[in-house]
């Protein structure tokens, strides 16, 4: 009788064990998901037909995977340090390949843009911008109420006195 109870068990245990490992921890981001929610909240406040969706996300996607390209030379431009003997030139000039960079990101959407207009009526991709944006803000409320109060992040003895003094 034991013979066949321990088998059975142990097929339980890996069976149940391998249905708690495909779940996500609860709390944890899956970015699949993320787009999964941003996507349905866009098609259901901007009214998208399935046909529209179907041409408006490609082209929104596309959008965003080139802006997050963008984005990350902007990030790495900002954590450059210079060296100490740097003048306000090499200064002056990274801040102008910073802003190359910001350009390039509005003339990129100002032709992705273009592109959802001709897809998806005008109303609609306006309503889609801003569905994305209050997606966006809900988002981040929901993220912020679940860490809890935040520590400012203006140490330096320099920004809390301008703290302390215009705030």
């Amino acid at each position: 009788m034991k013979r066949k109870i321990l088998p059975l068990f142990v097929l339980f245990w890996v069976l149940g064990h391998i249905q708690f490992m495909a779940q996500p921890p609860k709390g944890q981001f899956s970015p699949q998901d993320f787009v999964k929610h941003l996507e349905s909240f866009i098609v259901r406040e901007a009214c998208l037909t399935p046909a529209e969706a179907t041409a408006f996300f490609p082209i929104f996607h596309e959008l965003h995977d080139k802006q997050r390209g963008i984005n990350w030379q902007i990030r790495e431009l900002k954590k450059r340090s210079l060296p100490a003997h740097s003048t306000d030139k090499d200064y002056y000039n990274l801040i102008k390949e910073i802003n190359k960079l910001k350009i390039e990101s509005a003339e990129l959407e100002d032709v992705y843009y273009k592109k959802m207009c001709k897809a998806v009526p005008a109303r609609k991709v306006h309503e889609a911008m801003q569905a994305e944006d209050r997606f966006h803000r809900r988002m981040l409320r929901k993220f912020s109420s679940r860490t809890g109060p935040s520590k400012s992040k203006h140490s330096s003895p320099c920004c809390a006195f301008l703290f302390q003094v215009h705030f």
